[in-house]
């Protein structure tokens, strides 16, 4: 029985995974190159990248963190006129010193460059700091 406990708690783990778990996941690759833009930047020579950059995140107008977890942060960006919502993800991976930045329009063949600039604008942020 007291196995049967063990086992029963193990694959709770596995289905939900405790935050822990969750750190240092890899963002997936753009599918359309017209509306998402992902960047992998070194961050070794910065202080606390993580930090730093949910700070700038937390910052941009119109941005709502909706996920923080381990070393991940999703946040949905609602553009000003016309209120679509953009996903924005960040994931840290300490051990390649590494920062993934990722967005993409939820809806649309195109963003008009939102994306690009919004990446651009976290990473020339973050290495002015």
């Amino acid at each position: 029985m007291k196995n049967l406990f063990i086992l029963f708690f193990i694959l709770m783990g596995l289905i939900k995974p405790t935050p822990l778990m969750a750190s240092h996941i890899e963002l997936k690759p753009c599918i359309q190159i017209s509306h998402c833009v992902r960047e992998e930047l070194n961050v070794e020579k910065i202080d606390s990248p993580y930090k730093k950059v949910s700070s700038i995140v937390q910052n941009i107008p119109r941005t709502e963190i909706v996920e923080l977890d381990g070393d991940y942060l999703h946040a949905e960006v609602t553009s000003r006129i016309m209120k679509y919502v953009d996903d924005l993800e960040i994931s840290f991976l300490p051990d390649d010193n590494k920062l993934i930045i990722r967005s993409e329009s939820r809806v649309g063949d195109g963003d008009f460059g939102v994306n690009r600039k919004r990446v651009n604008l976290i990473i020339n942020k973050l290495l002015d700091e």
